[in-house]
């Protein structure tokens, strides 16, 4: 069976977590990493090479997160290709896509040696996120 490219990215991702010590117990609740029996992590990625990297988050992803949201802390993880991973809460999420009956696209833009500013359809993430976000997440 072929490996789908979203398990390279995800991989890559939860392999970062892990190597910071972080990570006690990791569990798989579809589509949702569960991290240490309390942190949802959500991962998104974008494949493109270069900044700025976009993803899209559907009416029904939109729905599941907010249902979600109630039960604990939820973490999304935006792969940007082989640049790294923005990190962003998911009331930070909220603050730049309020919930729609259709698609919302996000951003996330990077200039070489800076932070990550992730933007929606209602504005821009209030700080800058360091890549380094990402494997401190469980701290």
């Amino acid at each position: 069976m072929a490996i789908a490219k979203q398990a390279f990215y995800e991989g890559a991702a939860l392999h970062q977590l892990i190597r910071s010590n972080g990570v006690r117990s990791l569990q798989y609740d579809d589509p949702f990493f569960v991290l240490n029996g309390r942190v949802l992590a959500y991962l998104k990625y974008s494949t493109r090479v270069r900044s700025p990297w976009g993803f899209t988050f559907t009416a029904d992803e939109q729905i599941l997160l907010n249902e979600r949201a109630a039960e604990r802390k939820i973490a999304i993880g935006l792969i940007c290709a082989g640049d790294g991973i923005a990190t962003v809460s998911y009331e930070d999420y909220l603050s730049i896509a309020a919930p729609r009956k259709s698609a919302i696209h996000v951003a996330c833009y990077r200039k070489h040696w800076e932070h990550y500013e992730v933007s929606g359809p209602d504005g821009v993430v209030a700080r800058k996120i360091a890549p380094s976000d990402w494997q401190r997440l469980l701290s």
